[in-house]
């Protein structure tokens, strides 16, 4: 193999590494429908999330994006409430964002309570946008569509 070939090759598998390190995704997140009543549904947004990494709780200000769901309009269905947080809440003062931040490591459950108008198949469809952070740095928030069948 002459010179040329190898520096290329080196140069590909290098860029194939340094990209893939570049896809650090330490969250996982799953989303379930748990039906209460024929028209009333709880939507379950599981973050299980990496060890030494955590995300943010929906009601900090002054410091990181909190985590936030949004659901698209759908004429069926009536949210109740706000999501709740279901969790080890952790709290503690940041020195990079001068402010007291709540979060949440290993795994979290937020749980929207939805209505709908009338006994029918439907889906709830939305984005959570959250922050996730160690202890070295941040990364940039993400936006993670879903579906949920209720039925």
């Amino acid at each position: 193999m002459n010179m040329k070939k190898i520096i290329v090759l080196f140069s590909a598998v290098v860029f194939a590494f340094n990209v893939n390190a570049q896809k650090t995704n330490p969250v996982k997140w799953s989303f379930t429908a748990v039906k209460k009543t024929d028209k009333q549904y709880e939507l379950v947004a599981t973050a299980t999330i990496d060890a030494s990494w955590h995300i943010y709780s929906q009601f900090v200000s002054g410091g990181p994006i909190p985590t936030n769901f949004t659901f698209s309009k759908n004429p069926l269905i009536q949210l109740a409430g706000k999501t709740k947080e279901k969790g080890k809440l952790q709290k503690m003062y940041d020195k990079n964002f001068k402010t007291e931040l709540s979060f949440f490591s290993d795994k979290v459950d937020f749980v929207q309570t939805v209505n709908l108008k009338v006994a029918s198949k439907t889906n709830l469809v939305g984005v959570v946008e959250y922050s996730v952070c160690n202890d070295d740095r941040c990364l940039p928030p993400v936006k993670v569509p879903f579906e949920v069948a209720l039925n």
